[in-house]
């Protein structure tokens, strides 16, 4: 699969601005968002699109070989109505990838969370992408968008072939009210959460180059043995190699090596 032109949603946006300083170098990036981008994008192609207009949106996948989807509602989301979610998040995934389908686009790269499918109590630690999980009262709204997200992923991959990669970033340090970890006092359990933005762009570039996967679901945490979402089938499968993971911090109890790459 030769991957050429590549386009970012949500291109106006914090994590967006990594992920295109990763790419523009290697892959024609093209940026569409519901208002400009900031200068330092300014001089890349974009497109005016609202996430949610199957016109729009097929317009702008028009000759694309993979689209990184970034569009979630993230900062300030705790006091926005349930319908916001609904149609930026989930008919907003799910208009993508009709999209990339009709499009012929070859690959689809959804920004996830390690919120998606939140980690049931007696789930082992580090956590898996592919262990039992268990929603819960807080943050609910964004938790289901994000699972919902992926199953649409998922159907348009099983129906139609599109392949998809979805990427669960932890903690992106940095973004709105997620300043970045502070030493922890559990010094007995895996508590760290955070990922830094560069290696959460370093995972997408990963996922856009996968030669062997065509569909899978990724966590994408920072390279620490007390990391609480694992991330060993990340490094194995896709080639990430985290490279900002607050050495500054004491490493509390490890993890059982069995789930750290080698």
């Amino acid at each position: 699969m030769k991957i050429e032109k590549i386009l970012i949603t949500g291109a106006s946006g914090y994590l967006a601005g990594f992920v295109i300083a990763r790419l523009r170098t290697r892959y024609k990036l093209t940026l569409t968002d519901r208002i400009p981008p900031d200068a330092d994008r300014s001089d890349l192609p974009f497109m005016l699109a609202d996430i949610t207009s199957q016109t729009s949106i097929e317009q702008a996948c028009q000759g694309q070989d993979a689209v990184a989807h970034l569009v979630a509602l993230v900062r300030e989301r705790f006091d926005k109505p349930v319908s916001l979610f609904a149609d930026v998040m989930v008919k907003g995934t799910w208009t993508v990838a009709e999209a990339c389908v009709r499009q012929k686009v070859k690959r689809l790269v959804n920004i996830s969370s390690i919120a998606a499918c939140p980690p049931a109590p007696d789930s082992q630690v580090p956590y898996r992408p592919d262990d039992a999980f268990r929603f819960r009262s807080g943050d609910l709204n964004y938790s289901l968008a994000k699972y919902l997200c992926e199953q649409v992923g998922l159907a348009y991959h099983q129906a139609h072939g599109l392949s998809v990669i979805h990427l669960r970033p932890g903690v992106i340090a940095g973004d709105g009210l997620n300043p970045g970890p502070k030493a922890s006092d559990a010094k007995s359990e895996s508590w760290f959460v955070y990922v830094d933005p560069r290696d959460v762009a370093q995972a997408v570039e990963c996922a856009v180059e996968a030669q062997n996967v065509s569909y899978g679901v990724y966590n994408v945490i920072a390279g620490r043995e007390d990391a609480r979402f694992a991330w060993a089938q990340t490094a194995e499968e896709l080639g990430y190699r985290p490279a900002y993971n607050w050495p500054e911090i004491p490493v509390s109890q490890p993890v059982r090596s069995v789930y750290l790459p080698t």
